[in-house]
């Protein structure tokens, strides 16, 4: 499991400040080791010598010059500068106004500084200073070696608080900030039309998830962008065919009416022969209008579904009873069945109605002769089968028929005023408002079924 980027960050900023310290104090350790394993006696014996010399010279210790010229040598040996002070803090004696300056000490930080408190035999307590002059002389290039050793010491922890920031930036950019890069490019992508632009990311951790999201958002964005092209293309294939569709009737309408008016119906038949086109062409016209409107509130979602309690033998025996009256008026065949017992339930029977006489217009329209339909309960569903006998439906239209303004008239006969495309799709949106569903199967030229499914409530 990947670590989280809050736990990744703690990670790299204890890295930094103790990593380099434990380098720092590893590497002293070591020097000091190392130092400490030399002989450092002639320190030792500096302080011994000191000590002594002031101890033998206490009685010319206020004359400063002739005790300059009894310390001199030990001075030149050493290489040091002495300044020698009573208890109460008052200066004694200091080599350094018996030579000149070039011969002072080169201090650093107080290294080669060193005091020591000698008790002479007369009982005085007096304190000594010794200056080293230069580090590289017997017995202070120890001194010289510790300091080379803190500094080495501080340049290797220096150095590995480089290598951890440039590792840890490193590491970063390419977790948090390339992630981020390919985010700016991918709403670049986005803002120019491009939808195909995956972000390359694969860890489990907040900038991961952060990039799932935004996947997931560009993905539903392509979706719901493929879906208003599509509905685009659908409306402007509605604005075409509709125009198209009013157009033909209402122009026949015209034609009629002023053959009638210029007497070109002669006889009565004749009369009534123009009329009844007319009357067609108008019901034809009424129902494209109707078909609109009621996709228009669809589409806001406002078509209503009111259901009530019914009877269902009762209610989808007097139906399919219209029904079959109406179709043996227009020559075709039709039979239904009814196996529902006396089932109860929620049912709106206006939009049903509108369903059933829908699906068999349907039916009709397209070219068949005989249309049959089941009505029956089984478990706790009740399931509608409507069946024709017409050219039935081709494969690649089956997957879109239930689409807005989707019309299989390549497969399907002509003899019949095309619709709306727009009667299935109000069918599905009605019985899933039911809670139920509608599938259809068909092979050509062997007619097509409609299968809906509502739950018994």
């Amino acid at each position: 499991m990947n670590p989280s980027l809050k736990k990744r960050l703690i990670a790299a900023f204890l890295s930094i400040i103790i990593i380099p310290i434990l380098s720092a104090a590893v590497t002293f350790y070591i020097g000091t080791q190392t130092i400490a394993a030399e002989d450092h006696s002639g320190l030792n014996q500096l302080f011994t010598d000191v000590e002594t010399t002031i101890q033998d010279q206490e009685s010319i210790l206020s004359q400063n010059q002739l005790f300059y010229q009894e310390i001199e040598p030990l001075l030149n040996e050493y290489d040091i500068d002495l300044k020698v002070y009573r208890e109460e803090g008052d200066l004694l004696f200091t080599s350094t106004d018996f030579h000149s300056d070039e011969r002072a000490g080169t201090a650093f930080l107080g290294v080669d500084q060193f005091t020591l408190e000698v008790a002479t035999d007369s009982g005085e307590l007096l304190e000594v200073e010794i200056q080293a002059n230069s580090l590289q002389t017997e017995p202070f290039h120890a001194l010289q070696d510790v300091l080379y050793i803190a500094l080495l010491s501080a340049g290797a922890g220096l150095v590995t608080l480089v290598v951890l920031i440039v590792m840890w930036t490193w590491y970063i950019s390419r977790t948090v900030l390339y992630p981020l890069k390919h985010m700016y490019h991918a709403t670049e992508e986005m803002r120019g039309g491009n939808l195909d632009y995956p972000i390359p990311y694969e860890r489990n951790d907040e900038i991961g998830r952060f990039v799932q999201g935004f996947d997931v958002m560009r993905e539903h964005l392509k979706t719901s962008y493929a879906k208003q092209k599509q509905y685009e293309d659908a409306r402007n294939v509605l604005l075409a065919s509709t125009s198209h569709d009013l157009r033909t009737p209402l122009s026949s309408i015209k034609g009629y009416v002023e053959g009638l008016q210029d007497g070109i119906a002669k006889d009565e038949e004749m009369r009534a022969r123009y009329l009844q086109v007319i009357h067609d062409k108008a019901g034809h016209l009424e129902t494209l209008i109707e078909d609109l409107f009621e996709y228009s509130k669809m589409e806001l979602e406002e078509l209503p579904v009111e259901k009530v309690q019914i009877g269902v033998e009762t209610y989808f025996k007097e139906i399919l009873e219209r029904v079959q009256f109406e179709v043996n008026r227009e020559g075709v065949a039709f039979s239904f069945a009814l196996n529902t017992s006396d089932r109860v339930m929620l049912l709106d029977p206006k939009r049903i109605k509108q369903v059933m006489y829908n699906l068999v217009d349907n039916a009709v329209h397209y070219g068949g002769d005989h249309i049959s339909i089941q009505v029956e309960t089984i478990d706790e569903s009740l399931v509608i089968r409507v069946n024709d006998n017409g050219p039935g439906i081709a494969p690649e239209d089956l997957p879109h028929i239930f689409q807005s303004f989707y019309r299989g008239e390549k497969s399907r006969s002509h003899q019949y005023h095309a619709g709306s495309g727009l009667g299935l799709s109000i069918v599905n949106y009605i019985i899933q408002s039911h809670g139920g569903n509608i599938d259809v199967t068909s092979e050509q030229d062997e007619g097509a079924t409609f299968i809906i499914t509502l739950p018994v409530q």
